[in-house]
């Protein structure tokens, strides 16, 4: 079909019009464009990111979460290696400059970035080390650029089932999935050890299940039958309709709170915070370090909950956890925390009243995932 002439006019003006706007804007000097001949002068970051591999699957993928403060190094190709710990977003950021003296990477060649993981922890990845060569390019924002980004790495703990004997005990074995006997090794204070892998496993007459974190056994069980009703995860997201802090109120899983706040894992940017996180995005934590509480109107079961401490500086500062049923202090434990990633204590108080929670040095415990069952969950 013919076009008519207003088509032809439209057609020559949709062919012209971009071709003008440019013209005007560089001639006003508002639209410059970079004279790519010179060096760029500035810095850019080349990153490496480390993940907590949840499913131990080897790659990043739903599910992970970051890992903050973890160290990594950066070996040069001369000279001494330099440190970097990752961010609140799991990233070790190497700063890349040709002009910054002061940046990580000044010059071409190959470097290799390497992630030393915390006491307890491997790599699932299996790219711990990786060697990236960097080349120069003038116009780039640090006139370096790598000849590919690092690589994700992921880490797990090692899984283990830590505890205590009580004085005068038998010698602790445990019985794993396939039945095997693992006789307990022992560590440091008086604890023992159980090298596990996942999966339900006995340790005496009590049967523990392990995943991918490290599991604390109570100083002793109760005799208790559990309550009949529905275990009942906390996990604190719940309370939140785009708050970021709150205090923990009474009611919340049908029990009462004292001193406990609720938190997104990022709003005080510590690494503890970030690196508790089992679901979601929110963390309790002891207000101010101070001692905190958990109670009922009616007896309940605490199953158990994944502990750490807000801050490296505190690593291994002490948790002290008691349980009451009534007057009668019935449970006293206590176990180290870490910064770096939860222990799973699987307490199984059954029938208590009350909970009560203090750290040795008024440093702040993070919870998640706290597991009860209390009146309100039952069926």
């Amino acid at each position: 079909m013919a076009q008519s002439s207003t088509g032809r006019l439209f057609s020559l003006m949709v062919c012209l019009l971009p071709l003008a706007l440019p013209a005007q804007g560089q001639e006003n000097g508002y639209y410059p464009l970079r004279d790519w001949t010179g060096p760029n002068g500035g810095s850019m970051n080349i990153s490496s990111f480390v993940f907590r591999d949840i499913n131990d699957s080897g790659t990043y993928d739903l599910g992970d979460r970051v890992f903050v403060n973890v160290a990594v190094e950066l070996l040069p190709p001369s000279g001494a290696a330099k440190m970097v710990r990752t961010n609140i977003g799991g990233y070790a950021n190497f700063n890349t400059s040709l002009a910054q003296a002061d940046a990580e990477i000044t010059q071409a060649g190959t470097y290799t970035f390497s992630v030393v993981p915390p006491p307890g922890w491997t790599v699932t990845t299996g790219n711990r080390e990786q060697a990236i060569p960097m080349s120069m390019l003038v116009g780039a924002p640090g006139d370096i650029v790598a000849d590919h980004l690092p690589v994700p790495v992921g880490l797990v703990p090692t899984p283990e089932i830590r505890g205590q004997a009580a004085e005068g005990a038998e010698a602790v074995v445990a019985r794993g999935p396939d039945g095997e006997a693992v006789p307990a090794l022992p560590a440091e204070d008086g604890w023992y050890r159980l090298p596990v892998t996942p999966g339900r496993w006995t340790v005496g007459a009590q049967e523990v299940e392990v995943g991918r974190d490290r599991v604390i056994l109570p100083l002793k069980w109760s005799d208790e039958a559990r309550l009949d009703g529905e275990i009942v995860t906390l996990g604190f997201d719940d309370l939140f309709v785009g708050d970021q802090l709150m205090k923990v109120p009474n009611g919340y899983g049908g029990l009462h709170w004292e001193n406990w706040v609720a938190t997104h894992g990022r709003f005080y940017e510590g690494e503890g915070y970030i690196n508790t996180m089992m679901s979601g995005e929110y963390v309790a934590y002891t207000s101010s370090g101070h001692p905190t509480a958990i109670a009922g109107d009616q007896p309940f079961d605490f199953i158990g909950g994944y502990f750490g401490v807000a801050w490296s500086s505190a690593e291994g500062e002490t948790l002290h956890i008691r349980a009451w049923r009534g007057d009668t202090l019935v449970h006293d434990d206590e176990f180290a925390l870490s910064a770096y990633g939860p222990v799973y204590f699987a307490a199984d108080y059954k029938s208590i009243t009350r909970l009560e929670f203090s750290t040795e040095h008024y440093w702040q415990a993070v919870a998640d995932d706290l597991r009860f069952v209390t009146a309100n969950s039952h069926q």
